[in-house]
């Protein structure tokens, strides 16, 4: 008598006994994707719904794929130093990952240091900025996700008619004469360079935007910055968007849902926390914020970048979740929070894919359409030098600005 016979009765059927002891089935390939973790919470769970629903959704499309989605706001995924942790997820060890999500001004660095792999784009899908974002010596090294841009949220219709950084300081003061005029925050040696790069496209619209990176700092666009940068303060020698106070947590965004400020300057979905401290307030009117000496959108571009150890079969996984994440219905999933309890607000990101404001229920929706018409001819920061110069950047700023 065989073993098998021991174990089963023999009233019971040849297959039943061989469901219970044959092979295992073939495992499932394991994929980790650490996602960029600086959206809002919406379902306020630390993304445990979301990650969950992106696993599901594609897994049901490639039920041989284990997937992992990250997000992780202790994972600096600005990290850039050799042993870093933008190193270690694109490295080998156990806490590597084959698709990471990043924002392309590091895009240069992680290609140079050959961490990154080249990736095939589809032409025409993504914003054209977004294309050229992800692009390096004719060489695409990205997926484009997100598109950020710095605007103003104010009450004032106004503010439409903003065409420079003095038109809009002088619209924002008269909104409500004796309030703060902007609340934002521009403490940050990634932020007061960027917004510079933003106001110097302004001032030269027609220009290469990565030469704004080299010192020294351009005098016209630093005095139409210092307008607006200097409309923060209501007192002598006190300025909370330049001396930290409103770095923290969302105390800029509830200085102006609270009406302490009439407009606030950053990226479209710090709209989340604004309606979240003031949930009956009315949408409010959104422009491009014309830091110089006119207005010119410039894009910060997030992509999904794949380990250049991620080889074979590897890559070709790699390449499902990319082509998954980029399509309009993810993009809408998590653009407007379909991850949480309906009637969840929206997370108002902008979205790189094209497609996706031209679909339900984005083409409906009063802002993504608002935001639309922004990034008409918006051009992409520079996807090198950026990294390694902002402190130097934000030094000269500083001192220029008369903090």
């Amino acid at each position: 008598m065989s073993w098998k016979a021991l174990i089963c009765p023999a009233v019971l059927v040849l297959s039943a006994c061989s469901d219970s002891t044959g092979p295992d089935p073939t495992p499932r390939r394991p994929l980790k994707a650490v996602l960029f973790p600086y959206i809002p919470d919406s379902a306020g769970d630390s993304f445990a719904s979301l990650e969950q629903r992106l696993e599901a959704d594609f897994e049901q499309a490639h039920p041989d794929i284990d997937l992992d989605v990250v997000f992780d706001l202790n994972q600096d995924v600005y990290d850039l130093d050799d042993g870093g942790k933008l190193s270690q997820l694109l490295g080998t060890q156990a806490e590597a990952a084959q698709v990471v999500e990043v924002d392309t001004l590091v895009l240069g660095s992680l290609a140079a240091k050959g961490w990154i792999q080249r990736v095939t784009l589809e032409p025409g899908v993504m914003h054209p900025a977004a294309e050229e974002a992800v692009r390096i010596d004719g060489a695409n090294y990205g997926v484009p996700t997100y598109l950020c841009t710095y605007v103003v949220y104010s009450r004032t219709s106004a503010v439409r008619s903003a065409t420079d950084s003095t038109s809009l300081v002088r619209i924002l003061r008269e909104a409500a004469p004796g309030k703060r005029p902007l609340a934002t925050n521009f403490d940050s040696s990634w932020t007061l360079p960027s917004t510079y790069l933003d106001a110097w496209l302004d001032t030269h619209p027609g220009d290469a935007l990565a030469s704004a990176i080299s010192l020294p700092l351009d005098s016209p666009t630093v005095s139409a910055l210092s307008e607006v940068v200097d409309s923060c303060s209501l007192e002598a020698g006190v300025n909370p968007c330049l001396d930290g106070s409103y770095k923290d947590n969302t105390v800029a965004e509830e200085a102006f849902a609270k009406e302490q400020a009439n407009g606030f300057m950053g990226y479209t979905e710090r709209l989340f926390y604004i309606l979240q401290a003031q949930p009956t307030m009315p949408l409010p009117e959104v422009v491009s914020v014309p830091l110089g000496a006119g207005s010119a959108p410039a894009v910060f571009v997030d992509a999904l970048v794949v380990n250049a150890n991620c080889t074979g079969t590897c890559a070709e996984d790699a390449r499902a979740f990319t082509s998954f994440m980029q399509t309009p219905e993810t993009r809408s999933l998590i653009a407007f929070s379909k991850d949480a309890p309906q009637g969840t607000r929206p997370r108002y990101l902008l979205q790189a894919n094209r497609a996706f404001y031209q679909q339900e229920p984005a083409r409906s929706d009063p802002m993504y359409q608002q935001y639309a018409d922004i990034l008409s001819g918006a051009r992409p920061y520079p996807n090198q030098r950026f990294p390694e110069n902002r402190k130097a950047l934000r030094a000269a700023l500083l001192e220029a600005l008369g903090d």
